[in-house]
C-alpha cells in the first residue's frame, strides 16, 4: 500500500531521522546482500538506452523530464521510433506489455505509463531486460527508461540523474531515515549527467537544467478545491498558489493512491456546495476511470531545457559511443 512521503524527510535533521538512521543502514546492507544472492545478468541491448532516474523515493520530475527528453530525440532525428520503457509501478502486469489505453489502465500498467503512453509507445515490464527484448521485437530504435538507476538486468548507455532544484536529496539520509535509495557518492559514480529543476548546479557531471513550468493559464477568478496523490502533493499545491489561485480547500493523498468512487464523489459534492472547482494534477487524473473525470480540471506541466543544443551534443556524442 503506497503511503505518504515523510515530511521529515524534507526538514532539517530531528529526532525522527536520527532515530530511523541505524534502520537505514540495514536498509543499504539489504540492498547490497540482495545483489549478491541474486547475481542478476545485465542484458546489453542492440538498441541505444537512457536512463531517467533520481535518487530518492517520491517524486523529482523524472516522469515529465522524459518526455522533455522524447522531445528533444525527436526534434533532433536521434531516433525515428523510440519507445519508453518502466515497471508499471502500481500496475498488476507481471511481464513485459505493450501499453494500449483501449485496453489498459492505470490499475494495470500504473498511473505513468499512462501518462507516457500518450507520446510514444510505451513498455511496462518488471524485468528490464524482458521489456528492452520486447522493444527490439517490435522494431524500436531507442529505449528510454523512465527510473531504473539502480536496476542492474538493463545495460544503459546515458544514464541522468533528476535532481528537484527545490527539495534536492531532503536530509541527505538514506531510507528510512530520509529520502535516498542509496548514497549519493554512489550514485554519482554510475550516472553520465544531472538534469536539474532550477539551478544553477555545480558538479563534476555535465549539468542541464531545465525549467518545469504550466503549459495552460489558470483562470484565478475561481475558488478550487485541489487534491493530489504524488511523491510530494504539497508541491502542486504551492504551483498552485504561485499562479494565484484561491485554494479553499487541499485534500493530499499518498503517492499513486488509487482513487474509489466515494473519495471523488464526495470531493465533487463538496466543491459543488462551495462552487469550486476541482483540480488536481494529470498524473493523478490518469489513475481516474472515465466516469470519475467529470468536472475535475488539471494544470498541464511541462519541462523544456535551457541549452537543448548542448544537451543534443552530449546525446549524439554518448550514443554515438564515443564516451
Amino acid at each position: 500500500m503506497p503511503l505518504k512521503t515523510p515530511k521529515f524527510w524534507y526538514a532539517p535533521k530531528g529526532l525522527k531521522s536520527l532515530a530511523l538512521t541505524p534502520l537505514s543502514w540495514f536498509y543499504q546492507l539489504g540492498g547490497v546482500i540482495y545483489q549478491k544472492l541474486n547475481n542478476v545478468k545485465t542484458y546489453k541491448a542492440t538498441i541505444p538506452v537512457i536512463c531517467v532516474g533520481n535518487a530518492v523515493a517520491g517524486g523529482s520530475g523524472k516522469t515529465p523530464t522524459a518526455i522533455a527528453l522524447l522531445k528533444t530525440i525527436k526534434e533532433n532525428e536521434l531516433a525515428q521510433k523510440p519507445v519508453f520503457l518502466l515497471r508499471g509501478y502500481g500496475g498488476t502486469f507481471n511481464q513485459a506489455t505493450i501499453v494500449d489505453t483501449n485496453k489498459h489502465s492505470a490499475e494495470e500498467v500504473g498511473d505513468e505509463a499512462m501518462m507516457l503512453v500518450q507520446h510514444t509507445a510505451t513498455i511496462v515490464s518488471p524485468n528490464r531486460a524482458d521489456g528492452a527484448k520486447l522493444a527490439e521485437e517490435n522494431g524500436a530504435d531507442l529505449i528510454l527508461m523512465d527510473d531504473g538507476l539502480q536496476n542492474k538486468s538493463l545495460h544503459k548507455d546515458v544514464s541522468f540523474l533528476v535532481v528537484d532544484g527545490i527539495s534536492k536529496f531532503g536530509n541527505n539520509k538514506l531510507i528510512p531515515a530520509g529520502p535516498l535509495r542509496e548514497p549519493i557518492r554512489k550514485i554519482m559514480q554510475r550516472i553520465d549527467a544531472v538534469i536539474y529543476i532550477g539551478g544553477p548546479l555545480h558538479s563534476d557531471k555535465p549539468v542541464f537544467q531545465v525549467t518545469l513550468a504550466p503549459t495552460s493559464k489558470l483562470d484565478t477568478s475561481k475558488n478550487y478545491i485541489a487534491f493530489a496523490g504524488i511523491g510530494r502533493p504539497e508541491k502542486f499545491k504551492v504551483t498552485l498558489e504561485g499562479l494565484g489561485a484561491n485554494i479553499i480547500e487541499w485534500h493530499s493523498f499518498a503517492d499513486h493512491h488509487a482513487y474509489t468512487a466515494q473519495e471523488i464523489e464526495a470531493l465533487k459534492q463538496f466543491a459543488k456546495e462551495k462552487n469550486a472547482q476541482l483540480i488536481t494534477t494529470e498524473k493523478d487524473y490518469s489513475r481516474l476511470n472515465i466516469e470519475m473525470r467529470d468536472n475535475i480540471a488539471t494544470l498541464p506541466i511541462a519541462i523544456s531545457f535551457n541549452e537543448e543544443d548542448a544537451l543534443n551534443e552530449f546525446l549524439e556524442h554518448n550514443l554515438q559511443g564515443e564516451k
